[in-house]
């Protein structure tokens, strides 16, 4: 077994932070631990690190001791093969895995080798030159797929295997910069999700003070203090003649009040949170 540290790279695909059940490829089941009770768990990270001049992953630094580990560990030439797991893939690929998906269709895997390294418990993750046990990052939502960072892994081959390899086993990650969000291919699609439309449950306790925002619905009815109800205008008032809001640098915004045309007083803020924007209060009377 040997130790190596990559070159800074950027999260591709999956979280030193965040687990994924294993699951059986034939049966679709989760895969359970010896104990046969908890179920299997990886954590994986994807890293791309960029292309140079090399044709091949193995004539780069890093990617010699890959490849010399895989040699050594499999002495019967099995290292050879087209199947042999070197957990490297070629960013630039069009030949489809076996979900139907081409690397050089995924974002952040075009110029890119891609080192595929996983093991069973989470990666601990520090900021960059921030390594004191207490200054591990605790919080998953500290990285997102699409930083830059750095993997510390042991290289190790699988021999005896049915399935000659060798292992990737990530221990540390160095978050080094923050990069542009990647959405991977295993994100659940919201428009596919909420495709339906759905509706408020009756009864339900709705905060007054928080303006329903949902574009295209109505305005939730808001209560003003005198006990009346307001409900949001289905289109703006046209303004008229004495219907000017004093200029905002002389009173406090959510403490003007205004009179609706039923001849409701209301405030500002009660005015908005009914979804009545600056348009439609500015043609309303104020009130002294």
């Amino acid at each position: 077994m040997i130790e190596i540290t990559t070159p800074v790279g950027r999260l591709v695909a999956g979280h030193p932070m965040i687990g994924h059940p294993n699951k059986d490829s034939k049966t679709g089941l989760p895969k359970m631990q010896a104990d046969g009770i908890t179920p299997s768990v990886s954590f994986y990270c994807g890293l791309a690190i960029a292309k140079g001049a090399e044709t091949h992953w193995s004539q780069t630094e890093w990617g010699q001791k890959i490849y010399a580990e895989g040699v050594a560990s499999w002495p019967g030439g099995e290292h050879g093969a087209a199947t042999f797991a070197w957990k490297i893939t070629d960013g630039d690929s069009a030949v489809p895995n076996k979900k139907g998906k081409k690397p050089c269709e995924k974002e952040g895997f075009p110029g890119h080798w891609i080192i595929n390294a996983s093991n069973g418990f989470p990666i601990k993750s520090y900021h960059r030159g921030m390594f004191d046990p207490t200054q591990q990052i605790q919080t998953k939502e500290a990285i997102k797929c699409g930083d830059y960072g750095r993997l510390a892994i042991s290289v190790k081959g699988n021999n005896p295997s049915e399935s000659p390899g060798v292992y990737l086993n990530p221990s540390m990650f160095e978050l080094y910069q923050a990069g542009v969000l990647i959405v991977t291919e295993s994100a659940a699609d919201p428009s596919e999700a909420f495709a339906e439309a759905g509706a408020m449950p009756a009864g339900a306790m709705i905060d007054p003070n928080m303006p329903n925002t949902t574009a295209g619905a109505p305005a939730a009815p808001h209560v003003a203090a005198n006990g009346a109800t307001i409900v949001a205008p289905a289109a703006p008032a046209a303004p008229g003649p004495g219907n000017v809001a004093p200029a905002p640098d002389f009173l406090q915004p959510g403490l003007v009040k205004h009179q609706l045309p039923n001849g409701q007083i209301c405030t500002v803020d009660a005015l908005k949170a009914s979804n009545w924007n600056d348009a439609q209060i500015a043609a309303l009377p104020v009130v002294a």
